[in-house]
């Protein structure tokens, strides 16, 4: 009338492999996320997109060769 012993549960661990790649991919994106970031920051940020500060350029100077 004695009852059988349960079985204890086993945990599963998570594959290295797989939490490896994981990790990877999550490091890959961040490091893009951040790349975009910059490079959108310094996109706006150069004068060849803004024009200078005052939005002057040589072409509007009337200048159309260098040293002259």
């Amino acid at each position: 009338m004695g009852s059988k012993p349960k079985k204890p549960k086993v945990v599963q661990q998570p594959d290295p492999q797989v939490e490896a790649q994981k990790a990877a991919d999550a490091a890959a994106a961040k490091a893009n996320e951040e790349t975009a970031v910059r490079k959108k920051r310094k996109a706006e940020s150069s004068l060849l997109s803004s024009g200078g500060a005052q939005g002057i350029t040589v072409l509007s100077q009337g200048k159309s060769t260098l040293g002259s």
